[in-house]
């Protein structure tokens, strides 16, 4: 290894011409050069080195950079492929529009007004003069009857017509001997009412006397009540016997006591006067002395206590005199209310006794059951001869049935040789009357047409200008608008197209209806944001759910609440395969 000088400057890269390498261009002359082997190191005099590796070096590195060039070959080869099996999407931006709403319902003229050609229901018919659609003018045949059958029904009825004239007659009979039983009825029932009233007044005050007797018996016992010591004097009574009881007792111990004393002290005075001196004796003399003069004392106390004995209290004489008027006491008071029992039953059974006839009159003065076969037979009769007069009436005029307005016939519910219906049996358009447009819209429709909105109806005939004149709810949903052409416009059973636009208020954020998803339940609307991310591959798109709240839409554009997307975001709105949250997408911006 040796260390060299040199004078010269180079590039900053490395050449072949040289066969050096340098970090840096200044310049200026190298300061020192380093061999290793084949390699060499030139420091500069700024301390910068360069570098000139040795020819198998120079093989290493020429291979490893062939190596990263087959490796980024195969990595656009690999991205490539990943991207082309990815969803290809389009994708826009959010825009401030106005939403449009267009509405157009077919339908058809129809006539103002029907007018019904009515006839007797049952009549045969012999001819049909009219076919739908013929335009008929006020006077003109519709169809005829049959006369000969005409004539035969009004027997008919003129027959029944004479049998409920027989039937109202016993119907008139039959209610005024109705009549007649309720009043005698009522004065039965009247008389059967005095005569419970009086009885019930009896038989209470029967009962009330004998209740009034057992009462004054048991008054008087009660004023003859038996007089015996209350509890209080008994107990009195009891207690002052036992005081004396025990006062003897107390005596008697007394006694005992004052006894048992006095022969103590005329033993000690005893034992004192053989062996004690003259002062002990006197004084042992004279405790005895005093021990015999309270013994004297209690003697005579309990010789006065002895000579008033006290009977012990008995009151069962009391007792049993109380208890015989109180036996008889209850014996009356019993008396008393049985007597009340019976005047009680008395009372109910002669209340009893009067409701009794009471509601057999009130039954007799009710009114008749209500029976309007009468006035019903009458209103049936009155009804069968007007029938019979419109019978001769069509007989009369020969079977001819004539419209009553000038039109157009819509409508025939009659058959030749079938009889009549009850209803219309033709129906006429009244040309009198202005045509009307008749559309039904659905639920999303009526949201943009109401009452009262202009609206372009267009017909084989051109355009005209109108309003909807009224609007109605039917029972499928829908909702049928009507609308009522001038007088002389449109013909009946004509076509027609109804045309209502509705240009809403600006929204700051419209996207295209195709990037707008809904799910059930809960019709909960959602977008695909188109977002960007570090994939295996480098930066790569996705696509990212988010749910948002729809203010309006038509068939091209939905209105977001404003927030929904900012400023640069996309929604996608086009795939050619299905995508979800999350899933990577293929975007070229164009």
């Amino acid at each position: 290894m040796r260390t060299e000088e040199t004078g010269t400057s180079g590039t900053d890269a490395w050449t072949e011409e040289t066969g050096m390498y340098r970090t840096e261009a200044t310049g200026r002359c190298l300061a020192a050069r380093l061999r290793t082997g084949r390699n060499e190191i030139g420091c500069m005099e700024d301390g910068r080195l360069w570098f000139r590796p040795g020819g198998r070096q120079r093989k290493t590195v020429a291979g490893f950079a062939a190596f990263l060039a087959l490796m980024w070959v195969c990595t656009l080869v690999s991205k490539t492929i990943y991207a082309s099996g990815l969803p290809q999407v389009q994708a826009a931006a959010a825009e401030k529009k106005k939403i449009e709403h267009t509405v157009e319902s077919d339908g058809i003229i129809k006539q103002g007004s029907d007018r019904a050609v009515h006839t007797a229901a049952g009549l045969r018919v012999e001819q049909i003069s009219v076919r739908v659609g013929d335009a008929v003018e006020k006077g003109d045949l519709l169809f005829t009857l049959d006369t000969e059958d005409l004539a035969e029904i009004i027997e008919k009825k003129e027959l029944e017509a004479a049998k409920m004239e027989y039937q109202i007659s016993d119907l008139q009979k039959n209610r005024r001997l109705a009549e007649e039983e309720k009043q005698r009825q009522e004065e039965r029932t009247g008389e059967d009412l005095e005569i419970a009233e009086e009885a019930a007044e009896r038989g209470f005050d029967r009962a009330d006397a004998a209740w009034q007797e057992a009462d004054r018996h048991l008054q008087n016992h009660l004023e003859d009540k038996v007089s015996v010591t209350s509890g209080e004097g008994r107990e009195s009574a009891y207690r002052e016997y036992e005081e004396w009881v025990q006062k003897g007792k107390n005596l008697e111990a007394t006694v005992s006591g004052n006894l048992a004393r006095k022969e103590e002290k005329e033993a000690a005075l005893a034992a004192l006067q053989e062996a004690g001196s003259a002062e002990e004796i006197a004084r042992a003399r004279e405790e005895l002395e005093k021990a015999e003069e309270e013994l004297r004392n209690v003697r005579a106390e309990y010789e006065k206590y002895s000579s008033h004995p006290m009977q012990e209290p008995d009151f069962s004489a009391e007792d049993a005199a109380e208890k015989a008027w109180e036996d008889q006491k209850d014996s009356l008071e019993g008396s008393v209310r049985e007597a009340g029992y019976g005047k009680e039953d008395a009372l109910l059974a002669g209340e009893a006794g009067v409701r009794d006839a009471e509601r057999n009159r009130e039954d007799a003065q009710k009114e008749l059951q209500a029976d309007s076969t009468l006035e019903i037979s009458r209103m049936e009769l009155k009804s069968l001869k007007k029938e019979i007069e419109k019978y001769k009436a069509i007989y009369e005029a020969g079977g001819r049935i004539v419209s009553e307005v000038s039109g157009t016939v819509t409508k025939i519910q009659v058959t030749a040789g079938e009889r009549t219906a009850d209803g219309a049996a033709v129906v006429c358009a009244d040309q009198e009357v202005p045509y009307r447009f008749e559309t039904l819209l659905g639920k999303e429709q009526k949201k943009y047409v109401n009452l009262g909105d202009a609206v372009t109806l267009k017909t084989a005939r051109g355009s005209t200008e109108l309003q909807v004149d009224y609007m109605e709810e039917d029972g499928s949903g829908s909702y049928r608008a009507v609308i009522y052409l001038p007088e002389g416009e449109g013909e009946l059973g004509m076509s027609a197209t109804m045309r209502h636009s509705e240009v809403s208020e600006s929204y700051p954020c419209c996207i295209p209806v195709t990037a707008l998803h809904s799910e059930s339940p809960g019709n909960r609307y959602y977008v695909y944001v188109l977002g960007q991310r570090d994939g295996i591959l480098g930066k790569e798109y996705y696509a990212q759910l988010r749910y948002v709240e729809v203010l309006d839409q038509n068939e091209r554009y939905a209105a977001l609440a404003e927030g929904a997307l900012s400023g640069d975001e996309k929604v996608i709105t086009g795939c050619d395969k299905e995508i979800g949250n999350g899933v990577a997408v293929r975007y070229e911006e164009f």
